[in-house]
């Protein structure tokens, strides 16, 4: 009797121990404020989550992010070449990310590493309507969608597409060394959505591409 008692009792505490790690593995790491972030972070496992305010592409296929969240910080994440590939989706200036990996510090700067594809989780965030952008954004990052309905080369050998929406329209500079490294290729009537920064000229109010990779052409539009 003592004996079935004992092997109950082991039992029971495997069943428990079991369940605690299942626990620990599926449990939702808490989410950091950024702001909050410092160097006593470094080589622990966090999870951040903010908007892309930046972001650039390296030649080997690496991304980098700047993300910003509401406690008003702002930390780099490199998404390396390997992660890059495995992701199911792109990822667009202001759109939402969570990033689950670990902290360090590079060229004196924070950066939070994802520790793989599945780490990286993305939430799109809708374009700006076109007919919300004026000279008040200048300077700040956008993202449009619209259907080109005019497209020039101008000065030597840039482009600009004029996209049009619901009657409003917003030109894209789109600079010569962009247009001649990989950037889709696009004719008037196709739907294109399009993140980049505002600026003026010539005191109108323009949309400036900065990668040939932040122009998306929207198939079955």
């Amino acid at each position: 009797m003592e004996v079935n008692t004992t092997k109950l009792s082991l039992i029971c505490s495997l069943v428990g121990l079991v369940a605690i790690y299942a626990a620990a593995v599926t449990v939702r790491p808490k989410i950091t404020p950024i702001a909050s972030l410092n160097e006593s972070f470094i080589g622990l496992r966090v999870s951040v989550s903010g908007q892309v305010v930046d972001y650039r592409d390296h030649k080997e296929g690496h991304l980098f992010l700047k993300l910003k969240d509401k406690s008003g910080g702002l930390v780099n994440v490199p998404i390396f070449s390997r992660t890059r590939s495995q992701l199911e989706e792109s990822i667009e200036l202001l759109d939402i990310v969570e990033i689950t990996g670990e902290v360090a510090l590079y060229q004196g700067e924070l950066e939070v590493i994802p520790e793989g594809a599945k780490h990286v989780k993305i939430v799109h965030t809708a374009p700006t309507k076109l007919s919300e952008i004026g000279k008040e954004n200048a300077g700040a990052p956008v993202k449009v969608q619209g259907i080109i309905s005019k497209r020039e080369i101008v000065g030597s050998g840039n482009l600009v597409l004029t996209l049009e929406n619901d009657g409003n329209r917003l030109p894209v500079f789109v600079p010569s060394w962009i247009a001649e490294d990989g950037l889709p290729e696009v004719h008037v009537g196709d739907t294109v959505r399009v993140d980049g920064w505002i600026q003026l000229y010539n005191g109108e109010v323009e949309l400036k591409l900065t990668n040939a990779s932040h122009l998306h052409l929207v198939e079955d539009a």
